[in-house]
């Protein structure tokens, strides 16, 4: 007599359950049931009997009580703006002519300010109150006298290179009125 042995079916295995959902406070989430769109206020710390966190949500139509298993969280639109948190900056300072300011976004524009020629020497003669240096700041007065004088002549670019040699040890001062300058080097 022979024996039929039937190959055993392994046991069918359980899903595993999903971990319970937890969401931080502040995050934009919907109610499942009823629909709603709310805030977090408040996450329970520990689960309850049932395995879930608790969450307070502030709705348009109140605060409600609901389990982390009736909430999803809202994700922002692809390529939308991002919300921001917090506020921007506690002191904004311009600087400069025509500052602008910027957020969340590269300045890749050009900052073309005009002046007259005459305004020109004005400012490099206030500018150069600013250093310390006596002797210098006599030899980059009298260079600026030369500038003046020589400007719209074939001498101006000689007048400018002596100008530079000077005013190079303190750039940081001239150097908003460097572009004028240049600009007058070639003829404009």
């Amino acid at each position: 007599m022979r024996f039929k042995v039937k190959k055993m079916k392994p046991p069918k295995r359980l899903p595993t359950p999903k971990p319970p959902k937890r969401f931080a406070v502040g995050a934009p989430v919907r109610i499942k049931n009823p629909g709603k769109d709310g805030v977090v206020t408040h996450v329970d710390d520990e689960r309850t009997t049932l395995g879930e966190y608790w969450h307070k949500v502030e709705t348009k139509y109140g605060e409600r009580k609901e389990p982390g298993c009736n909430l999803e969280l809202i994700l922002p639109p692809i390529g939308g703006p991002k919300p921001r948190a917090g506020k921007l900056a506690d002191n904004i300072h311009f600087h400069g002519p025509n500052a602008r300011l910027n957020v969340d976004s590269t300045d890749n524009s050009s900052n073309a300010v005009s002046m007259s020629n005459d305004r020109v020497f004005v400012e490099l003669r206030e500018q150069a109150e600013f250093v310390a240096d006596e002797q210098d700041r006599a030899d980059i007065l009298a260079r600026i006298n030369d500038l003046e004088s020589t400007k719209g002549t074939k001498g101006f670019l000689a007048a400018y290179q002596e100008f530079m040699t000077i005013a190079s040890n303190h750039i940081t001062v001239f150097g908003p009125l460097l572009p004028a300058l240049v600009q007058m080097l070639s003829g404009n």
